[in-house]
């Protein structure tokens, strides 16, 4: 009897201490401040705003494209001017909560000029860190619709 009781309390001890270093769930407020990033995110990149995406990638950041390239936030600041005048219009968007990190998903569709010049599915990752959302991951892959398109 002394025993079990000692494993209980031994594990309630245990499940308490892994309780008190998690953070608290994300508030309303802070996700809808996400929402706001991801659309200055955009505005950055359809302007190719170098300084506007740096203040929002972490210096983490890595973007795979859908050709499979890898570039990271170095490469990506310089090759952002590339991108000017690029509209991008998300759908089907999902999002899953870890803590103070976020995965988004979904398709997105890239016009210039009003035509459509890709269409990608992605997933974008979002860490919540020093009061603010920073963009850390990228990656699209063609949808087989605009795949099909080109051919």
């Amino acid at each position: 009897m002394k025993k079990s009781v000692l494993f209980f309390l031994l594990s309630l001890i245990l499940v308490s201490s892994r309780s008190i270093g998690q953070d608290k769930p994300l508030s309303k407020k802070t996700l809808q401040q996400l929402d706001e990033a991801e659309k200055d995110m955009v505005n950055a990149i359809s302007n190719g705003d170098s300084a506007a995406f740096k203040k929002i990638a972490g210096f983490e950041y890595i973007d795979i494209n859908a050709t499979g390239t890898e570039t990271k936030l170095q490469s990506m600041l310089n090759e952002i001017q590339n991108f000017k005048g690029i509209a991008v219009h998300f759908s089907e968007q999902l999002q899953r909560i870890y803590g103070n990190f976020v995965l988004k998903n979904g398709r997105a569709r890239f016009l210039l000029n009003g035509q459509l010049v890709s269409e990608v599915f992605y997933t974008q990752g979002w860490v919540y860190r020093d009061k603010k959302w920073q963009l850390v991951h990228w990656q699209g892959t063609m949808t087989k619709d605009f795949l099909q398109k080109k051919k």
